[in-house]
């Protein structure tokens, strides 16, 4: 995975928003999910495993989660 010009961030975001309708409820997923992943939780998608080493594609990598379906509320809560 290579990391992601802003604008396709931006579009990640998008994304996701058509996912989780809330914006304030998806700023609580990605920001729990970016916390498990610097704890050493595995990612629910295909990753390359040098970006598990680089905190910057964490945000990427739980937007992409949410996007696919690999994650809600209910899987994050309880996984804390």
């Amino acid at each position: 995975m290579i990391e992601l010009e802003m604008q396709d961030r931006m579009e990640l975001v998008r994304e996701a928003q058509n996912v989780v309708k809330s914006r304030y409820l998806l700023c609580i997923l990605v920001t729990q999910r970016i916390h498990q992943l610097e704890n050493g939780a595995q990612p629910t998608i295909e990753v390359d495993p040098e970006d598990l080493t680089n905190p910057k594609m964490f945000f990427e990598m739980a937007l992409r989660e949410i996007i696919d379906g690999n994650m809600d509320l209910e899987q994050v809560t309880e996984q804390e």
